[in-house]
């Protein structure tokens, strides 16, 4: 059964070499220039100063409020952020211990602490718990 071919679809089937080439090095040139405007907008050091610069045009009120929200943020996901502080903890007590000790020593004989950590815990739970 033949295909129902769609008007740009015949346009398309009828170009020259020519035409055809002209049409994928102008689809190859917007790529480019997709590429590079995503790379110029990611670069690291330039999204710094855009935040920067940013920050510093904020007024007072927009300041006020923005750390009204992170407040907010903080009180509601702490447990989430506590998860990372404590594994930062585990890790740095860990190296600590190998260099201390030794490798072979951390993998034979390292006294793994059962005891919970009390960084990064929200005061307010902290005293709930206890």
């Amino acid at each position: 059964m033949p295909r129902k071919q769609t008007p740009s679809a015949i346009l398309k089937s009828e170009r020259t070499p020519e035409e055809k080439e002209a049409a994928k090095a102008r689809s190859r040139h917007l790529a480019d220039r997709r590429y590079r405007r995503k790379l110029k907008y990611n670069d690291p050091d330039k999204a710094k100063e855009r935040m920067k610069k940013k920050r510093s045009e904020r007024t007072e009120e927009e300041k006020a409020e923005d750390q009204e929200r992170r407040k907010a943020y903080n009180a509601t996901y702490y447990l989430k952020k506590r998860e990372d502080i404590v594994d930062k903890q585990m890790k740095e007590r860990a190296r600590v211990y190998i260099e201390k000790h030794g490798e072979q020593s951390f993998w034979n004989e390292y006294p793994h602490r059962h005891v919970k950590f009390r960084k990064g815990l929200n005061p307010e739970a902290a005293e709930a718990k206890t």
